[in-house]
């Protein structure tokens, strides 16, 4: 067994691949596999695979039919036989030399966690220009406290910025597209609380509009089903936190629900939280102001009396 696997699930975009692969060349730590599993329509990944298989301990698998996201991230980790799992999608590349080590380590010396990410670079594919994304003190003692306070903001990033132990508990729920990540986190660290923060920027995330996330962005029909159902699964109790209660607001207000009539129509059908009428009919009240600090003071004083606290 290798230490590590790092699980690349690939879809066409050959030139970022090589960013990544070329990026995995000069990493000073080397006891590590690749598992590329590929959905593509073509045999451009596997081309492109072939130039590496001197240089990289690859394992490539072409996957018939294509899974889709995120069937081809569970297929990489199903295939992984490293202690440790590190995901990075194709256009997504290590920032450093030791940025690979750097995750490992991290684990290694907190073998209480099971969990670790780093602070990273957005790089935005249109104009080349690069954002520093980190994991501000007051968001990880929330997340600490409980994981689904990550619902207010996802200030963890996307699944190429973390590490996790590979165990056979931990894959990604192929439901859901928008909040997959979000989900995968709260339930590893409920399984296995605890995570190590690592605050030097260690990755580079690809940002450009022919991501399969941007496809979804801010779709009525896919965030009402998908968060409703993400809140089925972790139960009322979190609506105690402030954090959680603000985003479910938000996410009411921001998705123009009115009423349960328009949660219905968006697609989600199962049971509802027991505030979400308490919250509709708040909002109801003062429908003009929607947004901004009245909207936030009006939720603040709404979450006081809200049912179930």
């Amino acid at each position: 067994m290798m230490k590590v696997s790092v699980c690349i699930p690939a879809y066409k975009q050959v030139a970022y691949l090589q960013r990544l692969l070329d990026s995995l060349l000069i990493q000073t730590f080397d006891d590590f596999e690749v598992v590329i599993t590929d959905d593509s329509p073509d045999n451009s990944v596997e081309q492109c695979v072939q130039q590496y298989l001197q240089r990289l301990p690859i394992r490539y698998y072409r996957n018939e039919p294509a899974r889709g996201m995120p069937g081809n991230w569970n297929t990489a980790l199903d295939l992984a036989r490293g202690e440790y799992i590190k995901i990075m999608h194709d256009d997504d590349w290590f920032a450093t030399p030791t940025a690979l080590g750097l995750l490992v380590q991290a684990l290694d010396d907190n073998p209480q966690h099971d969990f670790a990410y780093a602070a990273y670079y957005n790089y935005y594919l249109d104009n080349g220009t690069t954002k520093l994304m980190t994991s501000p003190a007051y968001f990880r003692k929330a997340f600490q406290k409980d994981p689904v306070n990550i619902l207010h903001d996802n200030l963890v990033g996307p699944p190429s910025v973390m590490i996790h132990r590979n165990k056979p508990a931990y894959r990604y729920d192929e439901k859901v597209r928008w909040t997959v990540d979000v989900d995968f986190y709260i339930r590893l660290l409920q399984q296995r609380p605890g995570f190590t923060y690592i605050a030097e920027p260690l990755l580079y995330v690809g940002m450009g509009k022919e991501q399969i996330t941007e496809e979804v962005h801010g779709v009525r029909e896919v965030y009402i089903p998908e968060y409703f159902y993400l809140l089925q699964k972790t139960g009322n109790g979190h609506f105690k936190s402030i954090l959680v209660y603000d985003f479910f607001w938000r996410l009411l207000r921001n998705m123009k629900i009115r009423d349960v009539k328009d949660i219905r129509k968006a697609g989600f059908n199962g049971p509802l939280p027991v505030v979400t009428t308490y919250i509709l009919n708040w909002q109801r009240r003062i429908p003009f102001l929607r947004k901004g600090p009245v909207s936030k003071l009006w939720m603040s004083l709404s979450f006081l009396f809200a049912p179930g606290k």
